[in-house]
């Protein structure tokens, strides 16, 4: 891929199908663009953790993530533009697209000449703002979570520490050890030492919600998400020293 000359923005084009995809990414380039395409999560993160970008554009629906808790992510630590491109129509979707952090969102199929504008019309939206001395979301580079199980701590991309107790840690680390995959709630329950998951108990959220209680008086947000039916994962990067 061609080196990004000024004024061109950087675009990473997160897509499953494989077909709609090439094509676009296609079209992109020929109106000079420069683009990296990905089809998962996890390349995403490979590619992002090399290079910066300009603009993302997100499917929704991933075989390995969402793509609103990624645009959430995305907003709460990097300067960029987000782009949601997705076949999820619905008002309620628009919505929440927005709320994670969406600059734009396009529903599927796209016209490809109105995306170029729009990618065009954001980039230099967003170049016109100042950069933040000392601000690590003005980088594209991904910067991952630090997990430091013996000081019992977690730190956030922006650099803010979150204290953990004992049965935080643990539930942190078996997460950690799953390396973005689900892990399920008895296996999390078993690791925090409760196995008692009944109404009356419900422990293992009691855990999860005093974490993402911290992170956000910390000025951040708990990447743990649940997979309905399944259980949890860490969506974010995350580092184990």
């Amino acid at each position: 891929m061609a080196a990004a000359e000024p004024g061109r923005p950087k675009v990473i084009f997160l897509e499953d199908d494989h077909q709609l995809r090439l094509g676009l990414t296609d079209f992109l380039r020929l109106n000079s663009l420069v683009v990296t395409d990905v089809a998962s999560w996890a390349d995403f993160r490979d590619a992002f953790a090399k290079e910066p970008y300009d603009i993302a554009i997100l499917d929704v629906n991933l075989p390995d993530g969402n793509g609103f808790e990624i645009a959430r992510d995305l907003s709460a630590h990097h300067r960029l533009g987000i782009i949601v491109l997705t076949a999820r129509a619905e008002r309620a979707d628009r919505i929440k697209g927005y709320e994670e952090g969406a600059d734009l969102y396009f529903t599927k199929p796209v016209d490809g000449e109105e995306l170029v504008a729009a990618i065009r019309n954001l980039h230099r939206r967003l170049s016109r703002l100042e950069p933040i001395d000392g601000d690590e979301s003005n980088s594209g580079q991904w910067v991952p979570w630090r997990f430091d199980s013996v000081g019992q701590s977690l730190y956030s991309p922006t650099g803010a520490k979150i204290g953990l107790s004992g049965r935080e840690t643990r539930l942190i680390r078996s997460l950690v050890e799953a390396k973005g995959e689900v892990v399920r709630r008895s296996d999390l329950a078993a690791a925090v030492g409760s196995e008692d998951l009944g109404a009356e108990s419900r422990s293992l959220d009691a855990i999860l919600r005093r974490l993402r209680q911290k992170a956000r008086q910390a000025g951040t947000e708990m990447p743990v998400h649940a997979v309905h039916g399944l259980g949890f994962r860490f969506s974010g990067q995350i580092t184990d020293n």
